[in-house]
C-alpha cells in the first residue's frame, strides 16, 4: 500500500517508518519552515551591527516597526508560495495561486487587495515567521540538539572506561531516533495548521469538486466519442452489408419462377432483412444520430419530430453550431422529454423552443397533457444526472391539468 502523507506514515511499524524517506522529508519540512524566520530575524539583528550608536536605544522599537511594516508584507508572496510548495514534502501539494493574488471570481474578475486569499497569505506569513518559526527551532533543538550535546559531552570523557563511554554514546545517539518521531509529529501538526490557514477546508472541497467535474466531463466526452465510433461502424459496416444482402435477395427473386416456393422463401427472407435493417437504423439513431454530427441540433430534432407519433413543433433560434458535448446532451435530454410526453400524454401536441442567452443554451419542452408529473421521478433524475456532467440544470413545471414544461439549461 502506498503511503501518501506523513500523518499516515507515522502509524507504520517503527522499522518501516525509520527506514523510509518520511523522517527525512519531515526534517526537511521543519528546517524549511524555520529557515524563513531565522533569516528574517537575523536580518533585523544584523542591523544592530551597523546601527548608529546614537540611535541604538531605539533599536528594538525601530526594528519591530521595520519587521511589521516592511519585511513581513514584502515577504508575503514568497513565504506563502514557499509554504504551499513545502506542503508537497509531507502530503498532497496545495493548489498554487493562479496568477498574482487570489483566483478569479465567478465572473472572471480578480479580487482586489482585500481578497480572502491575500489576507490568508499575510496571516500565514506572520504566523510562520513568528510562532511557527520559534516552535520549529524549539523542536529541532530538543530532537536533534539535546542528543548531539550528550554525544559531544561524552565522546572524549576520561571519567568513563571504553565500554561505559560507548554505552553512553549509544544511549544518547538512540535519542535521535526518538527525535525523528518528535520532528515527524510536529511536522504533521504544523502542516495541519498551515493548510487550515493557506487553504481552508471549503477551498479544498471546491478544488476537489472542480477536479471531479472536469474528470466527469472528460468521461462524458469520451463516452460520446465512443458512441459516435460505434454509430460509424454500424452505419458503414453492418448496415451496408444488410443493404447488399437485401439487393442480392431481390436479384435472386427475379431469377426464380413467380409463385414458386423458392421465390416465396426468398421474398420472406428479403422482408426479414428489411425489418432487420429498419431495427438497425433505429438502433444507430438511438446510439448517436448521424444527422446530429453532420447538421447539428435543429436538424436532429426535426428528424425526431418527423418520426414521433405525436405532433411535435420545433422552434430553435441558435447562432450556429454548439460544442459537441452540449449538442449531444441537449439532443438526448429533449428526446427523452418528448418520449415521456408521448408516454404520459399520448396524442398531446409537443412544443420545443430553444435559444442561447448569455452563453447558455436554454430549451423548453412543453406538452398539453394532463400534467401532474413528479419533479423527482426516475426518468427526470436520469436527465438531471446527464445535465450535471456539463453543469447544466433541469426544472419541471407540471401542475395538475397541465401543461407540463421541462426546462433545461446548459452553459456552453
Amino acid at each position: 500500500m502506498t503511503v501518501r502523507t506523513l500523518r499516515a506514515a507515522i502509524t507504520l511499524a517503527p522499522h518501516r517508518f525509520l527506514l523510509s524517506s518520511w523522517p527525512w522529508r519531515a526534517l526537511a519540512y521543519v528546517l524549511a519552515g524555520a529557515a524563513g524566520g531565522v533569516l528574517l530575524f537575523g536580518s533585523v539583528q544584523a542591523l544592530s551591527v551597523v546601527w548608529p550608536g546614537a540611535l541604538r536605544q531605539w533599536y528594538w522599537e525601530t526594528g519591530l516597526v521595520v519587521l511589521c511594516l516592511v519585511l513581513i508584507p514584502a515577504s508575503t508572496p514568497l513565504v506563502a508560495r514557499w509554504g504551499r510548495f513545502c506542503e508537497g514534502l509531507i502530503g498532497d501539494p496545495l493548489e498554487p495561486p493562479r496568477g498574482t493574488g487570489a483566483p478569479p471570481g465567478p465572473r472572471g474578475e480578480r479580487p482586489g487587495p482585500a481578497s480572502p486569499r491575500l489576507w490568508r497569505d499575510v496571516g500565514y506569513t506572520v504566523l510562520s515567521l513568528t510562532v511557527l518559526c520559534l516552535l520549529d527551532v524549539a523542536v529541532l533543538t530538543v530532537a536533534l540538539g539535546v542528543p548531539l550535546t550528550g554525544v559531544l559531552s561524552y565522546i572524549d570523557s576520561d571519567q568513563l572506561n571504553t565500554a561505559e563511554r560507548w554505552a553512553t554514546l549509544l544511549g544518547w545517539a538512540s535519542l535521535w531516533l526518538v527525535g525523528l518521531y518528535l520532528v515527524a509529529g510536529w511536522a504533521a501538526a504544523r502542516s495541519e495548521i498551515a493548510r487550515a490557514v493557506l487553504s481552508p477546508r471549503e477551498e479544498r472541497l471546491a478544488a476537489e469538486l472542480r477536479a471531479v467535474t472536469t474528470s466527469r466531463a472528460a468521461l462524458a466526452e469520451a463516452f460520446d466519442e465512443e458512441r459516435r465510433r460505434i454509430e460509424r461502424d454500424l452505419h458503414d459496416g453492418a448496415q451496408q452489408r444488410l443493404v447488399a444482402v437485401k439487393t442480392s435477395l431481390g436479384l435472386a427473386e427475379l431469377d426464380l419462377p413467380p409463385g414458386s416456393p423458392a421465390a416465396g422463401a426468398v421474398r420472406e427472407a428479403r422482408e426479414q432483412v428489411s425489418l432487420a435493417l429498419g431495427d438497425l437504423r433505429d438502433l444507430v439513431r438511438g446510439i448517436y444520430p448521424q444527422v446530429l454530427t453532420e447538421r447539428g441540433l435543429p436538424a436532429a430534432l426535426w428528424d425526431v419530430a418527423a418520426r414521433s407519433g405525436s405532433s411535435v413543433e420545433i422552434d430553435l433560434d441558435l447562432p450556429g453550431r454548439l460544442p459537441g458535448p452540449v449538442e449531444s446532451t441537449a439532443y438526448f435530454v429533449v428526446c427523452e422529454a418528448i418520449a415521456n410526453a408521448a408516454k404520459h400524454a399520448p396524442g398531446a401536441p409537443v412544443r420545443v423552443y430553444g435559444t442561447v442567452v448569455d452563453g447558455t443554451l436554454r430549451v423548453e419542452v412543453t406538452d398539453d397533457g394532463p400534467g401532474g408529473a413528479g419533479p423527482d421521478g426516475g426518468g427526470l433524475s436520469g436527465l438531471r444526472n446527464r445535465l450535471a456532467v456539463l453543469s447544466g440544470r433541469l426544472t419541471v413545471d407540471s401542475p395538475e391539468g397541465g401543461p407540463t414544461t421541462v426546462r433545461l439549461e446548459i452553459p456552453e
